[in-house]
């Protein structure tokens, strides 16, 4: 507890834990180094020149808490999971925290209760606090799991704020105009940028949580126009609303007040295929938009269906065209593998379409994600067909073995399933660019991605 003008306000550590480090089955790594290989030569030849990507992020929704406590005349603190771990904070530390809140999603909660502990037992009177997305939509399936935390902050800013520090905060201070980024423990351009418009999502498909999480309406640019001056020209900004600026009106006011920042940034965007259109593909480029990125998910009708998708394959298939027709964008595929409802057949549909699509170059790249049945408050899977075989949350990962089965496939079929698809993306990339081999493209600087850069090195420090 530090003095503040004669009062004593408490201290905060705030533990960004929405990057982590994991080891990762050396087989899906190969694939994943050719893919970042293919991907770096694929975007210098299409977007050209840009600031690599330096595979570091910060939570955003949690700098926003630490602003509005740092103004609140609280002492903040904000570290990052794999520096609090590396560099032994809770042992060098000079001085015990009065909280330590922890921003985690669903693979970091378990070891972010293990260090709960850990803390609680140097220091009894440390209020230990669990909060971030996946506690957002999963508070009763969190607290029932992990009930060694002291409290669970969720929802947004003000919200999430007062409930770290336990109390209301509403009327207390003003509404926030800006986010104070010296709070963070690197400079700007020592991040991946990655901004908001809106949070939440109009769209609730069931394989997504997005669409349970509350609606927050941001600055149209994200914030953008406040930083400009501290960034690097060429810089990559990624805007990553679940579609970006919530609707189509709102997407054009954003593109609108973008142009006029003059900016020299890369930006890119997710974005619904039903918000594409001439006018907004107009508005997007004019804007400094250099890529788009689009979910196609799978092109298995009764998959979507069953998954409360509903733009289906031939929707998304004409707004690529249409994209391709009226801008030069570098036009991104979301798919997903595993999906309740995949069979086999599914997994050869897929293949064939995404090959089609890459070897033709009808899209400039496929970023193929493994499905994970995340906990979810109120929501059934097993109504889906879902059946968990792993009830450990770390397992819960993107990049791990399939936690879990359905009645079409196992484990192993759904993990065959997705390496299959992932060196089928691989072969047709590189045959769409004229390559046979990734040896091909020669000693370019390889992609870095979150992947690469997370995953490689395996945490040895225990707890």
């Amino acid at each position: 507890m530090v003095r503040f003008g004669g009062i004593c306000m408490e201290t905060v550590w705030l533990i960004d834990a929405t990057s982590y480090k994991k080891e990762i089955d050396q087989e899906l790594l190969a694939v994943k180094m050719d893919y970042f290989k293919i991907k770096s030569y694929v975007r210098m030849q299409r977007i050209g020149h840009h600031v690599l990507p330096v595979q570091r992020t910060f939570s955003t929704g949690l700098l926003r808490i630490a602003t509005l406590l740092h103004r609140m005349g609280y002492e903040v603190k904000y570290y990052h999971l794999n520096d609090f771990m590396e560099q032994n904070i809770v042992e060098r530390a000079k001085e015990v925290p009065d909280i330590v809140a922890f921003g985690c999603v669903c693979p970091t909660i378990p070891l972010c209760s293990l260090w709960a502990e850990k803390i609680k037992s140097r220091c009894a009177k440390v209020i230990t606090v669990v909060g971030g997305a996946h506690v957002n939509v999963a508070l009763k399936k969190t607290m029932e799991k992990y009930p060694y935390f002291d409290r669970y902050s969720f929802g947004y800013d003000k919200e999430a704020a007062g409930r770290v520090v336990h109390r209301r905060i509403n009327e207390e201070i003003a509404d926030m105009p800006y986010v104070d980024y010296s709070i963070l423990p690197y400079s700007l351009n020592e991040y991946d940028m990655n901004i908001f418009t809106t949070l939440g999502c109009p769209f609730r498909c069931a394989y997504c949580q997005d669409g349970q999480m509350p609606y927050l309406e941001y600055q149209l640019d994200g914030g953008l126009g406040a930083i400009q001056g501290q960034l690097k020209p060429g810089k990559l900004v990624h805007f990553f609303d679940s579609t970006l600026g919530y609707c189509e009106s709102r997407l054009l006011e954003v593109c609108k007040v973008l142009k006029g920042l003059n900016h020299k940034f890369v930006l890119s965007c997710d974005i619904r295929a039903e918000f594409l259109t001439e006018k907004t593909v107009e508005a997007l480029v004019a804007a400094g938009f250099k890529e788009i990125r689009i979910g196609l998910e799978t092109v298995d009708h009764k998959v979507l269906e069953k998954n409360s998708r509903k733009v289906l394959p031939d929707t998304v298939m004409d707004k690529i065209k249409l994209v391709r027709e009226n801008s030069e964008l570098y036009l991104t595929l979301y798919t997903v593998s595993g999906l309740p409802g995949f069979t086999q057949e599914t997994y050869r549909r897929n293949q064939e379409i995404y090959q089609h699509l890459l070897e033709t170059r009808s899209v400039d790249e496929i970023k193929n994600a493994q499905y994970v049945p995340y906990p979810r408050d109120g929501i059934d899977l097993a109504d889906k067909g879902v059946i968990w075989k792993d009830e450990k949350w770390e397992n819960y990962d993107r990049q791990s073995y399939p936690v879990y089965e359905t009645k079409e496939l196992s484990r192993q079929q759904i993990w065959e399933g997705f390496l299959g698809t992932a060196r089928t993306i691989n072969r047709a990339w590189l045959k769409g660019w004229g390559y046979d081999s990734v040896d091909e493209l020669g000693n370019g600087e390889l992609y870095p991605e979150y992947i690469v850069g997370s995953y490689l090195k395996e945490d040895a420090r225990k707890v």
